[in-house]
């Protein structure tokens, strides 16, 4: 069990104060306006591994199997529970 430890009044205050979201602890200034904001984008976008042309496709169609594969189950079990419906009423 991990326990906290108690902060003083002011250090809870600041952290809760509206003005500060957004601002990270390191201490960085915080980029403004638009080119700022494009900076940053840029930047995150950079460190993404991006999956291969063939690694999206195979996970892709994986994807739509499965997704095929659900709705026919779900369709098969509609059917059947119509079926027990119209021969029990």
């Amino acid at each position: 069990m991990v326990k906290s430890t108690p902060s003083s009044k002011a250090d809870t205050e600041k952290r809760l104060d509206p003005s500060n979201r957004g601002k990270s602890k390191g201490g960085e200034e915080e980029s403004r306006g638009i080119a700022g904001f494009i900076k940053d984008t840029r930047e995150e976008l950079s460190k993404i591994a991006w999956p291969s042309r063939q690694q999206l496709i195979s996970e892709s169609v994986g994807v739509l199997l499965i997704v095929l594969a659900f709705a026919s189950f779900i369709y098969l079990i509609d059917q059947l529970f119509s079926w027990i419906a119209i021969q029990l009423f």
